[in-house]
């Protein structure tokens, strides 16, 4: 594409952030966006040799607003989710619901290093047998919100909820044009934006 006599556009999607938000996953949501964050400094890496790309950085939605609670250990148990071996949506998905609640405090234990307590466990099981849970992207019904709550006391993390939330997000450019970017820019303005400082003729 870089040969192209005309140049190129193109869009590389974080989406699994999304999936995890919805599944308040904390630990799938922080990977996911590191992995975002090394394609966003291949990308800059292309841009500052190439000398004449605009990256542009944006997420199309909040979601579920996560975040670190005040505490007297909130750092230390921050902290905990970079020992974790799998993600909520690993040790939920890979659970057999007939199972006993001690083979699911041994998967937790195994891959996340904490115990819940035994009610706690015992409610978890329970949402697998009613097949009830909150969240349109959660095809599998599994308790992902309850598990999250009982985490949190693990992690400090907490969600407000599921869904789509309706947060500024960021938005941040690095190339010709970035110098053009206002503070504050609506969604819709943003498709012009890229078409103006591209010097496309705006057909739409």
């Amino acid at each position: 594409m870089k040969d192209h006599k005309n140049g190129f556009c193109l869009q590389i999607e974080g989406g699994k952030v999304d999936w995890a938000a919805h599944a308040n996953d904390a630990a799938a949501l922080i990977y996911d966006q590191v992995a975002f964050d090394d394609a966003v400094k291949t990308a800059i890496d292309f841009a500052e040799k190439d000398g004449n790309t605009l990256v542009i950085i944006t997420s199309d939605h909040g979601n579920s607003n996560p975040g670190l609670y005040y505490g007297d250990k909130a750092d230390q148990n921050f902290e905990k989710i970079f020992t974790f071996k799998h993600t909520n949506d690993w040790v939920l998905m890979g659970f057999d619901k007939e199972a006993s609640l001690s083979v699911l405090a041994d998967r937790i234990y195994s891959n996340q290093h904490y115990e819940l307590k035994p009610e706690q466990l015992d409610f978890v099981l329970n949402k697998y047998k009613e097949q009830a849970s909150e969240g349109v992207y959660n095809a599998y019904k599994l308790p992902f919100k309850e598990y999250a709550q009982y985490q949190m006391e693990q992690t400090s993390v907490a969600f407000g909820g599921m869904e789509h939330s309706a947060d500024f997000v960021e938005l941040a450019m690095f190339g010709p044009g970035s110098e053009q970017l206002k503070p504050f820019t609506v969604n819709t303005d943003l498709h012009h934006f890229m078409l103006r400082v591209a010097e496309v003729e705006n057909k739409f």
